[in-house]
């Protein structure tokens, strides 16, 4: 059995035994391997120990029910923490605030009516069917907030080049297109990629859809850095070794948006998408020591299983 395959059915295994008092050991011996064999394992496939990655699922899962208005002594002991304080501890250097704070915050949609979207824990997310312009503003605003120094009018032409270029496409939930490159571009500003991979962002898929540009207008008007990236990220191989750190981004956000946008495709092909998210896009963020992406991926993966 493959190395990805044991790793993946142990992350269901801790799914389902999540608030129970789960143990090294206990996982191992659910994958049929020895404790010492098998922590090196998943280590070398997810980046950080079972336990570490019980007690960060566990965190997770417990912010979630915090955002829901359940009490926090009441979750710190459904985890396994044995008192408030230790809880409170274990939260703050997870997320870098407390759950008093967190649940407050909620507190305080949840009565002007909203939702929480879990915002403290994963990428900032956009309206489902957000249209492209809305889009366009606020990737610029993200762009502002993070004080990265872009040519706001080079962006600006790169997205009038992607709605060019994607003109009469549409995505599974109908939506044009062009808003799926916005989202990935978007997610690498939250990230604060370089101008040229943002603008990768807008253009990666130009080779994969009926385009009506082409690499060498892309060339013309950008950089060929643009053009390389926009290929690596086309020619992406899922076995190989990465090492073009721009490109990475752009697929990481790519498949974050896409898992975002799952339940548009058909059903029968969630659990595959997931399995894919979490043997091969997880590791990856893993290794970019992304948190936020890391967590995001993950929840979605497990929900989509």
């Amino acid at each position: 059995m493959e190395l990805k395959t044991i790793v993946f059915d142990s992350l269901k295994y801790i799914e389902r035994n999540i608030n129970k008092p789960i143990i090294a050991e206990d996982v191992a011996q659910n994958a049929g391997y020895s404790l010492y064999y098998f922590s090196r394992m998943f280590k070398k496939q997810m980046g950080l120990s079972i336990m570490e990655y019980v007690k960060d699922q566990r965190l997770i899962k417990a912010s979630e029910e915090i955002a829901d208005g359940k009490k926090i002594i009441d979750i710190a002991l459904n985890y396994g923490y044995q008192s408030h304080s230790g809880f409170t501890k274990a939260f703050k250097n997870k997320f870098g605030f407390s759950p008093t704070l967190l649940r407050a915050f909620s507190f305080q949609i949840n009565c002007l009516g909203g939702n929480c979207d879990m915002s403290h824990v994963f990428m900032k997310s956009t309206a489902i069917h957000a249209t492209k312009e809305e889009l366009y503003d606020l990737l610029i605003r993200t762009v502002n907030e993070n004080m990265i120094e872009y040519d706001h009018e080079k962006i600006k032409k790169a997205y009038e080049l992607a709605c060019i270029a994607y003109s009469g496409e549409k995505r599974y939930s109908e939506d044009d297109y062009i808003t799926h490159p916005m989202n990935v571009a978007i997610l690498l500003a939250e990230m604060e990629a370089s101008e040229d991979t943002v603008i990768a962002g807008l253009l990666h898929d130009i080779l994969l859809k009926k385009a009506n540009i082409s690499l060498e207008e892309v060339r013309k008007e950008f950089s060929s850095r643009i053009v390389d990236i926009i290929k690596g990220v086309t020619e992406f191989n899922r076995k190989s070794d990465i090492t073009d750190e721009d490109v990475i981004m752009v697929k990481l956000a790519e498949r974050l948006h896409n898992m975002r946008t799952i339940e548009f495709m058909d059903e029968s092909r969630w659990k595959e998408k997931a399995k894919e998210t979490l043997e091969i896009f997880l590791p990856i963020a893993v290794k970019m020591d992304n948190e936020k992406i890391i967590a995001e991926l993950n929840d979605l993966s497990v929900k989509y299983i």
